[in-house]
């Protein structure tokens, strides 16, 4: 028994993790007018399934401290190293901005992908000091494509595609569905990655689970073109 829970949540895992993709920093220390205030240390961007983007630093990333250090993704577009170094030309640029540097050592920021960016242009990590608009460093990364990043692939659909309510819910459940996406199967499992409930007709009526017990199931979303996602659903009395 507890060999197919391991089982399962390795399923459920690799859904969501084989998606989500990381990318390695490289290159800084671009600051020759203040050396001191170049990044030393591992800079990862992760693109995650949830239309979110992660920045993290590791235990080893240090740079100098400053009142107000604030780090940046963008998209360089064809500026040139001197050029991204202007912070005039820094502030025209397509970017989101990740957090506030506090300090050395490993810190995590998670943000948002606005509509408005294409984030399969970014390929810049920008430390800027915005108190008094100072550059500060940059590094590099190699931007997420469909090629190398399976969160941008057409084989695993965005989870916030569908939405599933009530949730948690008693006897039946709805689900609702983004643009353009049509659903093929609908499959329930249990926490054992059994399959308890499977639907393939009538999605656009509820669901009905009244003869599921109490407790935590997966729901499996199957599309007309074979993509797949995976969200928990909770079973009340």
């Amino acid at each position: 028994m507890k060999k197919n829970t391991y089982l399962f949540t390795l399923l459920v895992t690799s859904y969501f993790g084989q998606a989500q993709c990381t990318a390695t920093g490289t290159n800084f220390g671009n600051n020759t007018s203040n050396t001191m205030y170049n990044v030393q240390g591992t800079v990862n961007v992760v693109l995650n399934t949830n239309s979110t983007v992660s920045l993290n630093t590791g235990s080893n990333f240090s740079t100098a401290a400053g009142p107000d250090v604030r780090v940046y993704i963008l998209d360089r577009g064809m500026l040139t190293d001197a050029q991204l170094k202007n912070t005039f030309n820094f502030a025209s640029l397509p970017k989101i901005e990740m957090g506030i540097i506090s300090g050395n050592g490993a810190m995590s920021f998670t943000k948002n992908i606005p509509n408005s960016v294409t984030i399969s242009d970014f390929d810049t990590i920008y430390f800027l000091c915005e108190d008094f608009d100072l550059f500060w460093d940059f590094g590099n990364y190699v931007p997420f494509t469909t090629s190398n990043c399976s969160a941008l692939s057409s084989t695993v659909f965005n989870s916030d595609n569908f939405t599933v309510y009530p949730n948690p819910m008693n006897d039946v459940f709805s689900v609702e569905v983004g643009n353009n996406v049509k659903i093929e199967t609908i499959t329930v499992y249990n926490s054992l990655g059994q399959v308890v409930l499977v639907k393939k007709e009538n999605m656009e009526e509820t669901t009905d689970i009244s003869n599921l017990k109490q407790g935590v199931y997966y729901l499996e979303i199957l599309d007309i073109e074979g993509n797949t996602s995976i969200k928990n659903i909770v079973k009340r009395i």
